[in-house]
């Protein structure tokens, strides 16, 4: 009898321990995260398109650097160079802007080079609104292609975040011109994690890309149905820096602009 106490002391003693070093050890991670004003993000993406005789590999290489020198304001710039018939470039500026406790706004313009498969002009801006029980996203842009094809977009949908799982539904209206085109887009995205520890994301998307091909001559009408999944995933390896693994898969049908494509990405980031 005495025996069993004084194991079940000696063990109650090393959890009480073990609790004890895990709470510390959680309490240096946090203070170590606490005070970076800048993040770098390095992305690297390889995609296999089918048919590949006609489309080729692609890849596309994002560097993206975060301000957080400013309270209320995360600016930020973002290069890229992207491989598809030839190599291009493009360059975006936004930021992220916390008006108040409940409501903060992302804005971002791009300038892409001469690839039909980059915008020439692109502009994004979105509302974030907590409500308590859920976020409401209401957002619109614009984008212009070197080969006369503009694009204006309508986003809204709401976003429910409890504890380490965030749930989204996104639904998008596109107006395609010339043409007056107008399309649909819905995605569903599910996410767990945990700032500064790990964050997994899926998303699936199922629409239509319908607009006027400008770049073959006469013009086309390409409408395809579309299907998409991706996986994002993130992890800290120490408090101000980790890793990111991405795959994606995209179905845009057969046709004129169609193919189908898979995708495999690996990025890194660093706080300071």
């Amino acid at each position: 009898m005495i025996l069993a106490l004084l194991t079940a002391s000696v063990l109650l003693s090393w959890a009480g321990a073990a609790f004890a070093a895990a709470d510390d050890s959680a309490q240096d991670w946090t203070r170590l995260r606490e005070g970076h004003r800048y993040r770098l993000d390095v992305d690297l993406l390889y995609d296999h398109l089918k048919p590949n005789d006609l489309y080729g590999d692609w890849a596309t290489a994002t560097a993206t650097l975060y301000i957080k020198h400013l309270p209320r304001f995360t600016p930020f710039i973002q290069v890229g160079l992207l491989e598809r018939e030839d190599v291009d470039a493009g360059l975006t500026f936004g930021t992220y802007a916390d008006w108040t406790s409940r409501l903060y706004t992302y804005t971002a313009f791009t300038r892409g080079g001469e690839s039909r498969y980059q915008p020439r002009f692109r502009w994004d801006h979105s509302f974030h609104y907590n409500t308590g029980p859920v976020i409401l996203v209401f957002g619109g842009g614009r984008s212009e292609d070197f080969v006369g094809h503009e694009d204006w977009n309508l986003t809204f949908g709401p976003r429910l975040w409890r504890g380490p799982v965030i749930a989204e539904y996104r639904a998008t209206r596109t107006h395609s011109d010339p043409g007056e085109h107008v399309s649909w887009k819905h995605t569903l995205s599910f996410g767990w994690g945990e700032e500064g520890r790990v964050w997994l994301f899926v998303n699936l998307t199922q629409g239509q890309e319908l607009y006027t091909a400008t770049w073959v001559a006469p013009h086309q009408t390409v409408d395809h149905d579309f299907r998409e999944i991706t996986v994002s995933w993130q992890r800290w390896l120490a408090p101000r820096m980790g890793v990111k693994l991405q795959a994606g898969w995209l179905d845009l049908g057969e046709g004129i602009d169609g193919y189908e494509k898979m995708g495999l990405g690996a990025g890194f980031f660093l706080e300071f």
